[in-house]
């Protein structure tokens, strides 16, 4: 029998069998000549096997921004059953997405971070669809100003996406760049206010205006009607569209749908006429003059009602693109695109309206309702190719799990897409007024996750199967230790809704390398929470976390139960971990779990991709800098060696002559900085010697440098040595620093 293309699409696919051996043995070809498929646009490295950006396994289909998070998420789509490293049980490999963000039309990137998840070759229906998530940092600006950002996701397979290169050319992946709206910002001072207007403040006002101060602004009303029909009339926006909002509500109020009513009939008074309705929970007959206020309007609602009977389905104006599941948070994932720049309820200053995206699953006994997610859209400038937004939900799937020996667990999933009214959360074959439908298959991590046993996944944002637990640094990037502020994250899988009472954690370190024994950490943290409840826009606040009588910590995140909301705490932040000098060597963390009755649970061991597994997690502690010398011993004038010292007169031409030491346990790298850099027409003047030592696991280096003076400029100038450890400081990799040193002198002509 002849099968339809959504058919077609589900059967395993055929790969290249040539590329199968050459994913297989990228790493060793990457090595070897990291131009072997012809990506370094400007290696002068042979090219072996051209290929570039292949999306045969792999391929990037959505990207969006989730404006009410500051979240960029992006689906990527697996095309075929192998090519992934290894099975369920054995190996497996990562897919890698890294965003950008251009506020220029692409002239420059910003490197805001990359998420990645593992995959596995494994059986079973082809494609399906993983999504990857990341709160990013955007400007946000005042409602009235043009903020439409252009995002970037670069895809790759098995290889990172090198940091802060946009022009990044992937072997087995791709690139997508898409235009984003964030959402007018709540959090600006009065100086923004005045800069954004461009307007000049009298001077009597500049001693007496505070532009520091923080403005604190309203909700935005709705665009009233009125308002909204002279614009739609200009911008061609009919009729049924925009009023459309005002009627569901009224239904929804009235306690029915607008699949409800099955007719529209002339009453009395031909400018009310009446509304006739199937549903019980409807008057069977209605004047619209009590169920729809449009303010006096000259609006011919029966042909409204007419013409909504007959729309179903409508993506004039928004689109479904794609939907997917991401691993690491557990959610659903969905992007939209809004493809017209009016017709959504007013502009960026009003409320403007929501997009509404109801999730299903079936899990093999048919389509269960999991919750449904939103996101607010306005009235816009839109550019080629329509503007993106995302949604997101998490669903607690640990109960589906099973181990890798078990094969794995693939869900299909629905999402109904409907403007200005929610999908109703009993039929998952409802068709929306405007929106649609979308499908596809999933996989969940393999593993049996035990209900109530936390789960340690990242140290100070480390994965935990990238610390290597012998000597307690990082594996990839290789040899850092962790330092300052170490932040443990994880979660308890099968928490109850902490609308019950809710669980608790204890989270203990000790000193592994002197023999120490336990201690709780007892500090008071901050955390941001973000929460949803039901289908409306999630919000943020924050708490402050302490422990009880007990060291236990509580709990403070909510599963998404059968749809009702849902809580999750920015980071999945468990403990905040001041550690300090003379703290050092290998350390060891330990959180378990409490339920309202007291029951202890310990950590569930995680399974690596290398075999090896996690339930404690050891760390190398390293609290010191490094140490350094820097010293100027002579200088050269016409060929000729002088003795030097620092606070000299030079003159120019004149060749400066030092030594440079630096020494620490896991030296990273050092620089040499002038200042001012260049008064000799904007040139920099080159310093020889030491410039940017690559990571690399040594303990120190030490040398010569040399300061050419011949194109500076007559001046008082400071030489600055700076050098740094490969500690990951506080959750981040600069390291630590040593004291600065300096060298200042004069130059004459």
């Amino acid at each position: 029998m002849p099968t339809t293309s959504k058919q077609a699409a589900l059967r395993p696919s055929r790969v290249n069998k040539t590329h199968l051996v050459l994913r297989s043995r990228q790493p060793a070809l990457l090595m070897a000549n990291p131009n072997y498929f012809g990506t370094l646009a400007e290696s002068e490295l042979p090219v072996i096997t051209p290929i570039q950006g292949n999306t045969s396994f792999e391929a990037l289909t959505c990207v969006g921004l989730n404006p009410a998070l500051d979240q960029a998420e992006a689906v990527v789509r697996i095309n075929a059953n192998s090519g992934y490293g290894g099975t369920l049980c054995n190996g497996g490999s990562r897919e890698y997405v890294r965003f950008f963000v251009s506020y220029d039309g692409g002239a420059s990137w910003v490197d805001v971070g990359m998420d990645s998840f593992s995959v596995h070759d494994t059986t079973g229906v082809r494609p399906l669809d993983f999504a990857v998530n990341l709160p990013i940092p955007v400007k946000h600006r005042w409602c009235f100003l043009t903020n439409q950002p252009t995002l970037r996701a670069i895809l790759s397979w098995s290889q990172p996406p090198t940091a802060g290169d946009p022009t990044f050319v992937p072997v087995w992946g791709n690139v997508v760049d898409v235009v984003v709206q964030p959402t007018g910002s709540t959090l600006l001072v009065v100086g923004d206010l005045i800069e954004a207007l461009e307007v000049t403040l009298p001077a009597p006002l500049l001693d007496i205006v505070e532009v520091d101060q923080p403005l604190v602004l309203k909700d935005p009303p709705p665009a009233p009607l009125s308002t909204l029909v002279k614009t739609y009339t200009e911008d061609k926006v009919e009729p049924h569209r925009f009023v459309f909002p005002q009627i569901t509500q009224a239904l929804q109020a009235s306690g029915g749908l607008l699949a409800d009513i099955t007719e529209v009939q002339p009453g009395p008074d031909p400018t009310k006429p009446r509304v006739l309705a199937a549903d019980a929970g409807l008057a069977a007959s209605t004047s619209t003059a009590s169920m729809f206020d449009f303010g006096g309007l000259d609006l011919d609602l029966g042909d409204i009602f007419d013409t909504l009977a007959k729309t179903d389905g409508n993506t004039d104006f928004e689109e479904l693109g794609c939907i997917g599941y991401d691993p690491v948070e557990d959610a659903l994932v969905g992007v939209i695109t809004i493809k017209r720049p009016s017709g959504y309820s007013g502009g960026p200053c009003t409320a403007g309206s929501t997009e509404y995206v109801a999730f299903w699953m079936d899990w093999g006994s048919g389509l269960e309702y999991v919750g449904t997610a939103s996101v607010k859209v306005h009235d816009v400038t839109v550019p080629p190719g329509g503007l993106r937004y995302a949604v997101f939900l998490p669903i607690a799937s640990f109960s589906h799990r099973r181990a890798c020996v078990d094969g794995p667990v693939q869900p299909k999933v629905r999402a109904i897409l409907s403007w200005a009214a929610a999908p109703p959360t009993g039929n998952p074959d409802w068709v929306p007024t405007w929106g649609n439908r979308e499908e596809t298959t999933v996989q969940l991590p393999a593993g049996v996750v035990v209900g109530l046993r936390p789960v340690v996944d990242a140290i100070s944002g480390v994965p935990v199967c990238s610390i290597d637990q012998t000597d307690g640094r990082t594996l990839d990037p290789a040899d850092q230790p962790f330092g300052g502020v170490v932040t443990i994250t994880g979660f308890i899988p099968g928490a109850p809704d902490i609308s019950a009472s809710p669980m608790k954690y204890r989270v203990r370190v000790r000193d592994v390398d002197n023999g120490g024994s336990f201690k709780a950490l007892t500090n008071d943290f901050g955390i941001t929470v973000t929460q949803q409840v039901g289908a409306a826009l999630p919000t943020q606040f924050g708490m402050t976390q302490s422990t009880d009588s007990d060291d236990f910590y509580t709990y403070r995140e909510d599963p998404n139960v059968a749809g009702a909301g849902w809580r999750r705490v920015v980071g999945n932040v468990l403990a905040v971990w001041s550690t300090s000098v003379p703290m050092s060597g290998r350390w060891e963390i330990e959180v378990v779990a409490k339920d309202p009755i007291g029951t202890i649970y310990s950590a569930q061991t995680v399974l690596c991709v290398d075999g090896t597994t996690r339930t404690n997690v050891r760390l190398r502690l390293d609290e010191v800098a490094p140490t350094s010398t820097f010293t100027i011993t002579e200088f050269i004038r016409g060929g000729t060696t002088f003795p030097a010292q620092e606070c000299m007169k030079f003159k120019l031409g004149d060749i400066l002559v030092g030594s440079y030491s630096v020494s620490d346990e896991h030296f990273r790298t050092l620089a040499l900085e002038l200042d001012p850099a260049g008064p000799a027409a904007g040139t920099t003047p080159t310093v020889s010697g030491p410039s940017t030592f690559p990571l690399a696991p040594t303990v120190g280096t030490s040398g010569t440098w040399q300061l050419n003076t011949a194109i500076m400029a007559p001046c008082g100038y400071v030489l600055r040595f700076r050098a740094w450890d490969r500690t990951i400081v506080s959750g981040s990799s600069i390291g630590w620093e040593a004291v600065p040193r300096a060298i200042g002198f004069s130059l004459e002509a």
